[in-house]
C-alpha cells in the first residue's frame, strides 16, 4: 500500500508542478500526462499477472531446470476434478490445485481426495468473485481466510499458496498475504481452456509454450467467469502431459519446482 500511495503522491505533485511552472496550455498538458503514466503504472501492475510490484508472484523455477510444474485452478468440480484425478494417476504426475473455498465447502470429500492422491491445494480465494481484485484490505482478508479454513478442514492441511482470480493483484493484496505468511503464484503459460472448448488449441498452445522451469494453468472447475464444460480439458490433459515429455520437460510438483511449500 505504501507504493500506492507513494506513487499517487508523486503524481499529483508533478502535476501541480506543471500547472504552475508551465505555460498555458503546455502546463495543463504535462499535468495530465504525469497523471496517465501514474495510472499507466498502476494498471501495469493490477493486471500483469506475472508482476511483484504489490505482491512478490512466482510464476518459474528460480534455478535453471528442464522441468515444469501443472497446476489446475477453480476445483474442485463434481464432474471434472474426479476425472482429472484420474488422469493425473495414469499418467503419473503430480499437480497443484487452486481451490475456490466455497466450492471446497461444498465437495470437502474432493479436496480430501485431491490431497490423498498426493497434490497440493493452494488458495483461489473463497468466492472467486472478479470484485475481488479491486477490493481492500478487509475483504482481502476474509477471502483468503475462508479459503484457507475450507481447505485445512477438509484436508488438515493449511495452504500457504495464493492465486488471484484471474491472476489480478492490488495493493492491498500485497499487504494481505504478507502478513497471512503466503505467496502469490502466477503462471507462464496457460491454456485458456477456460474460454476454448478446443481441446487441439489447448494442446498446441501449451507444448509449444511452454518452457523450461515455467508453470502451467489449466482448469478442473467450471463456470466461474468461463465457460460451463472442462470436457476440452479432459481431452487435452494426456496429449499436453505426453507433449511436454517429449519436450524432455519433467513434470514436477510446484513446490518442487518453486522450492517452496504449499
Amino acid at each position: 500500500m505504501i507504493k500506492a500511495i507513494a506513487i499517487k503522491l508523486i503524481a499529483v505533485l508533478g502535476a501541480v508542478a506543471c500547472a504552475l511552472l508551465l505555460p498555458w496550455p503546455l502546463g495543463l498538458a504535462g499535468a495530465a500526462i504525469v497523471v496517465l503514466l501514474a495510472l499507466g503504472l498502476i494498471a501495469w501492475a493490477v493486471f500483469d499477472i506475472n508482476s511483484s510490484f504489490w505482491a512478490p508472484t512466482l510464476w518459474r523455477s528460480p534455478t535453471a531446470v528442464k522441468a515444469v510444474a501443472l497446476t489446475f485452478d477453480d476445483g474442485p468440480d463434481p464432474e471434472f476434478t474426479p476425472q482429472v484425478l484420474e488422469v493425473l494417476r495414469a499418467k503419473g504426475v503430480t499437480a497443484t490445485f487452486f481451490c475456490v473455498g466455497a466450492r471446497v465447502r461444498a465437495h470437502p470429500g474432493l479436496a480430501k481426495a485431491i490431497r490423498e492422491q498426493g497434490h497440493a491445494l493452494g488458495n483461489h480465494s473463497d468466492s472467486h468473485a472478479m470484485t475481488i481484485n479491486f477490493s481492500l484490505h478487509a475483504r482481502l482478508r476474509r477471502e483468503i481466510r475462508a479459503c484457507n479454513d475450507a481447505i485445512e478442514t477438509a484436508t488438515g492441511v493449511r495452504p500457504t499458496l495464493y492465486r488471484a482470480p484471474h491472476g489480478f493483484k492490488n495493493p492491498a493484496l500485497g499487504d494481505v498475504l504478507r502478513a497471512e505468511g503466503m505467496t502469490a503464484i502466477g503462471w507462464q503459460v496457460r491454456g485458456f481452456d477456460a474460454v476454448v472448448n478446443d481441446a487441439a488449441k489447448i494442446t498446441q498452445r501449451i507444448v509449444e509454450k511452454a518452457q523450461p522451469g515455467g508453470v502451467i494453468l489449466l482448469h478442473d472447475g467450471a463456470g466461474l467467469q468461463g465457460s460451463t464444460d472442462r470436457t476440452a480439458t479432459l481431452e487435452a490433459l494426456p496429449v499436453v502431459i505426453d507433449g511436454l515429455r517429449a519436450k524432455g520437460l519433467e513434470i514436477v510438483p510446484l513446490e518442487k519446482l518453486l522450492g517452496r511449500s504449499a
